[in-house]
């Protein structure tokens, strides 16, 4: 198994440095094949082309693949395991993830341990090209138990691609002496679990070497949140798209000139109202996984948003770019007039000295409420000078409420939002 997924992992690297028509060419294969197999034995996936009269031969370019229908969470949801999972595999022995479940229902996704098992050597791979080497030991929190059990291999003892998985709900004093101590090279979490600990935290109690690089994903990173980071723990912070639906999806590397798409094990599609934009504009993100063949997802929409990039990374890579994400649907606001606010135009808050974390929420087009955590003794004019940071957003047909909260409550899967709107965004 070892020696499989170190060849597996040096394909893939390999892959990196191809030209982009040859990775193009090379997805394109695999495309190609998951159709076919997804058409002969995925119930779902055989009534959908049908119904949408067309083939797998019928998908000869990428711009085809607009004639395949877009699938969503809530599609999946309601259906039986047995639908949209391939004949012939043995559900018992597959490897169940669920989602976050951030709109309420997580999705049940089944992989099988060769599948699984890939998913970690791609995101070794995207580890590896923002930095991390064999030596390294690597440390992730997680906010919300329980911890994943992760196999622990015979090398690890030798030094070699050294794990520690740290929960910090209710170990917050454990867990600041352990970031003290610094003994690791590479820590990874949440941006909202990076700021609770950088607040207990005092530089002059740190007394160890770490960390090197440090990871981020699964929240929005917007850049006053990176820079406070960075600052504070004085070192790079690399940037991780991923989901439990797909995996590793896209990175950073170096030179951060956005996020490299895997696009040699996925298929990533930017559209808005059901049509692919050009490079630069803002659109939902479907996504079509390469190498899930238990329980294919074709053209899922992730219910993210994401721009393309026209640029080349200087680094060399043929793996195209992602400009920018942006955020769920859902984080982003609708105004009267019909613009649409990205959530990182809020991240002023963040700059505002006495907030300790904040949530904007939307329940009409004409209100926003902001829920604020203070710190002690914040300045007399810092509710005011919120209303007018966001009014100067929204503009004056928004009313803008605060409410001071003890607490801003975080998703099942220990997420922490600051924007959630219930109003329907038009992407």
């Amino acid at each position: 198994m070892v020696l499989r997924a170190v060849a597996e992992l040096y394909r893939l690297k390999r892959n990196e440095w191809l030209s982009p028509s040859a990775i193009e060419k090379l997805q394109w294969r695999k495309l190609k094949r998951l159709l076919r197999h997804a058409y002969e034995n995925v119930p779902y996936y055989h009534r959908l082309f049908n119904d949408a009269g067309i083939r797998p031969e019928d998908i000869k370019s990428r711009q085809d693949l607009s004639k395949i229908p877009i699938t969503t969470k809530a599609q999946l949801q309601d259906l039986a395991p047995e639908e949209i999972m391939a004949r012939g595999t043995d559900r018992s022995k597959c490897i169940e993830f669920r989602t976050s479940g951030s709109s309420g229902r997580p999705l049940s996704v089944y992989l099988t341990k060769r599948e699984a098992e890939f998913f970690d050597i791609v995101w070794t791979r995207c580890f590896m090209g923002a930095g991390l080497s064999w030596k390294d030991k690597k440390v992730e929190i997680i906010n919300m138990a329980p911890v994943p059990e992760h196999q622990k291999y015979w090398f690890q003892s030798l030094g070699i691609m050294r794990r520690e998985y740290i929960v910090s709900l209710g170990k917050e004093g454990y867990v600041t002496g352990f970031l003290n101590k610094g003994d690791f090279d590479v820590l990874s979490s949440y941006p909202s679990v990076f700021g609770i600990f950088m607040a207990r935290m005092k530089r002059k109690d740190r007394t160890g070497r770490g960390p090197r690089l440090v990871f981020s994903a699964a929240e929005m990173l917007d850049a006053p949140t990176r820079r406070k980071i960075e600052d504070y723990l004085q070192a790079p912070v690399f940037n991780f798209y991923g989901m439990r639906e797909f995996g590793a999806m896209a990175w950073e590397c170096p030179p951060h000139r956005g996020f490299h798409i895997n696009t040699d094990t996925i298929v990533l599609e930017i559209v808005r109202n059901g049509k692919a934009v050009e490079s630069s504009e803002r659109g939902r993100i479907i996504a079509t996984g390469l190498h899930s063949y238990a329980m294919p997802l074709i053209r899922y929409d992730t219910e993210d948003v994401g721009i393309l990039s026209r640029k080349r990374c200087p680094c060399g890579r043929g793996l195209p770019l992602l400009e920018s994400l942006e955020g769920r649907c859902n984080d982003f606001v609708s105004l009267p007039n019909g613009k649409i606010l990205p959530p990182g135009s809020t991240a002023f808050l963040r700059e505002l000295k006495g907030i300790r974390q904040y949530r904007i929420v939307q329940e009409r087009v004409d209100e926003l409420i902001v829920y604020l955590v203070l710190e002690a003794n914040p300045s007399s004019d810092l509710v005011e000078r919120v209303k007018e940071g966001i009014k100067a957003s929204v503009g004056e047909a928004v009313t803008v409420g605060v409410k001071i909260v003890d607490e801003i409550p975080r998703d099942r899967s220990g997420k922490l939002r600051s924007v959630i709107s219930y109003v329907p965004v038009n992407f």
